[in-house]
Protein backbone atom coordinates (compact mmCIF):
# COMPACT_ATOMS: atom_id res chain seq x y z
CA UNK A 1 0.00 0.00 0.00
CA UNK A 2 7.13 7.81 6.16
CA UNK A 3 9.50 9.96 8.46
CA UNK A 4 10.39 13.00 10.17
CA UNK A 5 7.20 15.03 10.31
CA UNK A 6 6.74 17.58 13.10
CA UNK A 7 3.04 16.79 13.37
CA UNK A 8 3.69 13.06 13.70
CA UNK A 9 5.75 13.67 16.84
CA UNK A 10 2.90 15.51 18.59
CA UNK A 11 0.28 13.91 20.80
CA UNK A 12 -3.25 13.67 19.34
CA UNK A 13 -4.66 16.59 21.33
CA UNK A 14 -1.65 18.70 20.42
CA UNK A 15 -2.08 17.76 16.77
CA UNK A 16 -5.69 18.99 16.84
CA UNK A 17 -4.53 22.28 18.36
CA UNK A 18 -1.95 22.65 15.57
CA UNK A 19 -4.60 22.05 12.90
CA UNK A 20 -6.95 24.61 14.45
CA UNK A 21 -4.21 27.13 15.13
CA UNK A 22 -3.53 27.35 11.40
CA UNK A 23 -6.91 29.12 11.05
CA UNK A 24 -7.67 32.75 11.94
CA UNK A 25 -8.58 33.06 15.63
CA UNK A 26 -12.28 33.74 15.05
CA UNK A 27 -12.64 30.93 12.50
CA UNK A 28 -10.80 28.45 14.72
CA UNK A 29 -13.16 29.21 17.59
CA UNK A 30 -16.18 28.71 15.33
CA UNK A 31 -14.81 25.38 14.08
CA UNK A 32 -14.21 24.26 17.68
CA UNK A 33 -17.92 24.92 18.38
CA UNK A 34 -18.92 23.00 15.26
CA UNK A 35 -16.91 19.98 16.43
CA UNK A 36 -18.98 19.56 19.59
CA UNK A 37 -20.81 16.24 19.40
CA UNK A 38 -18.56 14.99 16.60
CA UNK A 39 -16.52 11.84 17.19
CA UNK A 40 -12.88 12.49 16.34
CA UNK A 41 -9.92 10.19 15.92
CA UNK A 42 -6.25 10.82 15.22
CA UNK A 43 -4.23 7.87 13.90
CA UNK A 44 -0.60 7.24 13.04
CA UNK A 45 0.21 4.31 10.76
CA UNK A 46 3.29 2.45 9.58
CA UNK A 47 3.19 0.44 6.34
CA UNK A 48 6.05 -1.64 4.96
CA UNK A 49 6.01 -3.73 1.79
CA UNK A 50 8.58 -5.38 -0.45
CA UNK A 51 8.53 -7.43 -3.62
CA UNK A 52 8.93 -7.30 -7.37
CA UNK A 53 5.49 -5.76 -8.05
CA UNK A 54 5.68 -7.32 -11.52
CA UNK A 55 9.19 -5.99 -12.27
CA UNK A 56 12.60 -7.67 -12.27
CA UNK A 57 14.13 -5.59 -9.46
CA UNK A 58 12.69 -5.57 -5.96
CA UNK A 59 11.17 -2.48 -4.39
CA UNK A 60 10.83 -1.67 -0.69
CA UNK A 61 8.18 0.80 0.47
CA UNK A 62 7.93 2.47 3.88
CA UNK A 63 4.88 4.67 4.34
CA UNK A 64 3.92 6.68 7.43
CA UNK A 65 0.40 8.20 7.22
CA UNK A 66 -1.06 10.59 9.80
CA UNK A 67 -4.84 11.05 9.70
CA UNK A 68 -7.61 13.00 11.41
CA UNK A 69 -11.10 11.49 11.10
CA UNK A 70 -14.52 12.92 12.03
CA UNK A 71 -17.84 11.08 12.33
CA UNK A 72 -21.39 12.16 13.13
CA UNK A 73 -24.83 10.79 12.29
CA UNK A 74 -23.69 8.38 9.60
CA UNK A 75 -21.42 10.97 7.96
CA UNK A 76 -17.65 10.59 8.13
CA UNK A 77 -14.68 12.52 6.83
CA UNK A 78 -10.94 12.12 6.95
CA UNK A 79 -7.82 14.02 5.97
CA UNK A 80 -4.48 12.20 5.68
CA UNK A 81 -0.91 13.35 5.12
CA UNK A 82 2.10 11.09 4.86
CA UNK A 83 5.84 10.67 4.65
CA UNK A 84 7.19 8.10 2.23
CA UNK A 85 10.39 6.23 1.38
CA UNK A 86 10.81 3.99 -1.65
CA UNK A 87 13.92 1.95 -2.47
CA UNK A 88 13.93 0.53 -5.98
CA UNK A 89 14.20 1.36 -9.69
CA UNK A 90 11.43 3.98 -9.47
CA UNK A 91 8.67 2.02 -11.20
CA UNK A 92 6.41 1.27 -8.20
CA UNK A 93 3.94 3.71 -6.62
CA UNK A 94 2.07 3.35 -3.32
CA UNK A 95 -1.49 2.00 -3.80
CA UNK A 96 -0.90 1.58 -7.55
CA UNK A 97 1.84 -1.04 -7.88
CA UNK A 98 4.02 -1.33 -10.96
CA UNK A 99 4.02 1.53 -13.48
CA UNK A 100 6.22 2.57 -16.40
CA UNK A 101 8.24 5.79 -16.45
CA UNK A 102 8.50 7.79 -19.67
CA UNK A 103 12.26 7.73 -19.05
CA UNK A 104 13.34 4.48 -17.41
CA UNK A 105 15.72 4.48 -14.46
CA UNK A 106 18.92 2.47 -14.88
CA UNK A 107 19.68 1.75 -11.22
CA UNK A 108 18.11 0.99 -7.87
CA UNK A 109 17.87 4.16 -5.78
CA UNK A 110 16.28 5.37 -2.56
CA UNK A 111 13.68 8.13 -2.72
CA UNK A 112 12.06 9.81 0.28
CA UNK A 113 9.83 12.78 0.99
CA UNK A 114 6.22 13.82 1.45
CA UNK A 115 3.59 11.42 0.12
CA UNK A 116 0.29 12.28 -1.50
CA UNK A 117 -2.46 13.71 0.72
CA UNK A 118 -5.99 12.32 0.86
CA UNK A 119 -9.43 13.83 1.54
CA UNK A 120 -12.37 11.47 2.11
CA UNK A 121 -16.09 11.91 2.67
CA UNK A 122 -18.51 9.06 3.31
CA UNK A 123 -22.01 8.22 4.46
CA UNK A 124 -23.25 4.95 6.00
CA UNK A 125 -26.88 4.02 6.57
CA UNK A 126 -27.92 1.20 8.92
CA UNK A 127 -31.06 -0.72 7.97
CA UNK A 128 -33.03 -2.85 10.42
CA UNK A 129 -34.01 -6.41 9.48
CA UNK A 130 -37.44 -7.70 10.42
CA UNK A 131 -37.40 -11.18 11.91
CA UNK A 132 -39.80 -12.46 9.26
CA UNK A 133 -37.60 -11.42 6.33
CA UNK A 134 -34.25 -13.03 7.11
CA UNK A 135 -33.14 -15.76 9.52
CA UNK A 136 -31.84 -14.63 12.91
CA UNK A 137 -28.43 -15.78 11.65
CA UNK A 138 -28.07 -12.43 9.86
CA UNK A 139 -28.57 -10.33 12.99
CA UNK A 140 -30.88 -7.36 13.40
CA UNK A 141 -29.40 -4.94 10.85
CA UNK A 142 -27.02 -4.39 7.96
CA UNK A 143 -25.33 -1.29 6.59
CA UNK A 144 -24.86 0.32 3.19
CA UNK A 145 -22.49 3.16 2.49
CA UNK A 146 -20.73 5.25 -0.13
CA UNK A 147 -17.41 7.08 -0.03
CA UNK A 148 -15.57 9.50 -2.29
CA UNK A 149 -11.82 10.14 -2.00
CA UNK A 150 -9.69 12.88 -3.51
CA UNK A 151 -5.95 12.35 -3.82
CA UNK A 152 -4.07 15.65 -3.67
CA UNK A 153 -0.72 15.31 -5.50
CA UNK A 154 1.67 16.48 -2.79
CA UNK A 155 4.23 13.72 -3.52
CA UNK A 156 7.27 14.55 -5.63
CA UNK A 157 7.15 13.33 -9.23
CA UNK A 158 10.90 13.90 -9.62
CA UNK A 159 11.56 11.54 -6.70
CA UNK A 160 9.19 8.88 -8.11
CA UNK A 161 6.88 9.21 -5.10
CA UNK A 162 3.69 10.10 -6.99
CA UNK A 163 2.12 10.77 -10.37
CA UNK A 164 1.76 14.51 -9.82
CA UNK A 165 -1.93 14.37 -10.75
CA UNK A 166 -5.24 14.42 -8.86
CA UNK A 167 -7.15 11.15 -8.58
CA UNK A 168 -10.79 10.69 -7.58
CA UNK A 169 -12.12 7.39 -6.24
CA UNK A 170 -15.70 6.35 -5.52
CA UNK A 171 -16.71 3.22 -3.64
CA UNK A 172 -19.78 1.44 -2.30
CA UNK A 173 -19.59 -0.42 1.02
CA UNK A 174 -21.76 -2.94 2.84
CA UNK A 175 -21.58 -5.04 5.99
CA UNK A 176 -23.83 -7.53 7.73
CA UNK A 177 -23.73 -10.06 10.54
CA UNK A 178 -23.29 -13.77 9.94
CA UNK A 179 -23.69 -15.46 13.29
CA UNK A 180 -21.04 -13.91 15.53
CA UNK A 181 -19.05 -12.67 12.53
CA UNK A 182 -19.24 -9.43 10.57
CA UNK A 183 -18.95 -9.76 6.79
CA UNK A 184 -17.99 -6.65 4.82
CA UNK A 185 -17.46 -5.84 1.15
CA UNK A 186 -16.34 -2.88 -0.94
CA UNK A 187 -16.36 -2.18 -4.67
CA UNK A 188 -15.10 0.98 -6.32
CA UNK A 189 -13.40 2.76 -9.17
CA UNK A 190 -10.44 5.17 -9.31
CA UNK A 191 -10.33 7.85 -11.99
CA UNK A 192 -6.67 8.82 -12.35
CA UNK A 193 -5.26 11.94 -13.95
CA UNK A 194 -2.90 11.62 -16.92
CA UNK A 195 0.75 11.75 -15.87
CA UNK A 196 3.51 13.09 -18.09
CA UNK A 197 6.10 11.00 -16.22
CA UNK A 198 4.20 7.73 -15.81
CA UNK A 199 2.64 7.65 -19.26
CA UNK A 200 0.86 4.29 -18.94
CA UNK A 201 -1.26 5.21 -15.88
CA UNK A 202 -4.91 4.30 -16.37
CA UNK A 203 -8.13 4.32 -14.35
CA UNK A 204 -9.25 1.02 -12.83
CA UNK A 205 -11.57 -0.71 -10.39
CA UNK A 206 -11.00 -2.36 -7.04
CA UNK A 207 -12.85 -4.64 -4.63
CA UNK A 208 -12.46 -6.04 -1.14
CA UNK A 209 -14.27 -8.67 0.90
CA UNK A 210 -13.56 -9.72 4.45
CA UNK A 211 -14.83 -11.25 7.64
CA UNK A 212 -14.21 -10.09 11.21
CA UNK A 213 -14.97 -11.57 14.60
CA UNK A 214 -14.75 -10.20 18.12
CA UNK A 215 -12.57 -12.63 20.06
CA UNK A 216 -12.92 -10.95 23.47
CA UNK A 217 -14.47 -7.73 24.74
CA UNK A 218 -11.32 -5.84 23.69
CA UNK A 219 -9.87 -7.95 20.85
CA UNK A 220 -11.00 -8.65 17.30
CA UNK A 221 -9.49 -10.49 14.33
CA UNK A 222 -10.30 -10.99 10.69
CA UNK A 223 -9.40 -12.07 7.16
CA UNK A 224 -9.45 -9.81 4.07
CA UNK A 225 -9.12 -10.42 0.32
CA UNK A 226 -8.12 -7.44 -1.83
CA UNK A 227 -8.32 -7.08 -5.60
CA UNK A 228 -7.08 -4.06 -7.56
CA UNK A 229 -7.24 -4.00 -11.34
CA UNK A 230 -3.94 -2.88 -12.80
CA UNK A 231 -3.21 0.83 -13.01
CA UNK A 232 -0.77 0.17 -15.87
CA UNK A 233 -1.25 -1.59 -19.20
CA UNK A 234 2.14 -3.28 -18.79
CA UNK A 235 1.55 -4.84 -15.35
CA UNK A 236 -0.92 -7.37 -13.98
CA UNK A 237 -3.71 -7.10 -11.42
CA UNK A 238 -2.95 -6.96 -7.69
CA UNK A 239 -4.46 -9.68 -5.49
CA UNK A 240 -3.64 -9.97 -1.79
CA UNK A 241 -4.89 -11.82 1.25
CA UNK A 242 -4.48 -10.32 4.73
CA UNK A 243 -5.01 -11.29 8.34
CA UNK A 244 -5.46 -8.63 10.98
CA UNK A 245 -6.05 -8.16 14.68
CA UNK A 246 -7.25 -5.17 16.67
CA UNK A 247 -6.88 -4.37 20.35
CA UNK A 248 -8.67 -1.78 22.49
CA UNK A 249 -5.83 -0.72 24.76
CA UNK A 250 -7.91 1.80 26.72
CA UNK A 251 -11.29 3.47 26.06
CA UNK A 252 -9.37 6.05 23.97
CA UNK A 253 -6.40 4.15 22.52
CA UNK A 254 -6.50 1.27 20.01
CA UNK A 255 -3.93 -0.70 18.01
CA UNK A 256 -4.42 -2.55 14.72
CA UNK A 257 -1.95 -4.92 13.03
CA UNK A 258 -2.32 -6.35 9.52
CA UNK A 259 -0.11 -8.77 7.56
CA UNK A 260 -0.56 -9.38 3.82
CA UNK A 261 0.75 -11.83 1.24
CA UNK A 262 0.63 -11.29 -2.51
CA UNK A 263 -1.16 -13.80 -4.74
CA UNK A 264 0.10 -12.45 -8.08
CA UNK A 265 3.47 -11.34 -9.42
CA UNK A 266 2.21 -7.74 -9.56
CA UNK A 267 1.52 -7.75 -5.81
CA UNK A 268 3.90 -7.10 -2.96
CA UNK A 269 5.47 -10.34 -1.77
CA UNK A 270 4.59 -9.37 1.80
CA UNK A 271 3.39 -6.32 3.66
CA UNK A 272 2.88 -5.21 7.25
CA UNK A 273 0.67 -2.39 8.52
CA UNK A 274 0.41 -1.04 12.08
CA UNK A 275 -1.92 1.72 13.24
CA UNK A 276 -2.12 3.43 16.62
CA UNK A 277 -5.32 5.45 17.02
CA UNK A 278 -6.55 7.87 19.68
CA UNK A 279 -10.21 8.83 20.04
CA UNK A 280 -10.60 12.42 21.21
Amino acid sequence: MVRTNTASRLGPSALLCVLLSALPIGLAAQDADLLRGVEQQVALGLYYADGGFGALDKTRITYLPLSWALEKGGWSGQISVAKLRVEGPGNVLVNLGGVTRAVAADSVRRYSGTGDSLLELGYTHTIGIEDSRLPRLFGESFSLGARVSLKIPTASVEKNLGTGERDVSFQLESSFYLGENTVFATAGYSNRGDSAVFADIESSGFAQVGIARRMTSKTSAGLIYDYRATASQFFGDVKEVSVYAGWELTPAWSLTALMSAGLTSASADRALYLQLAYRL
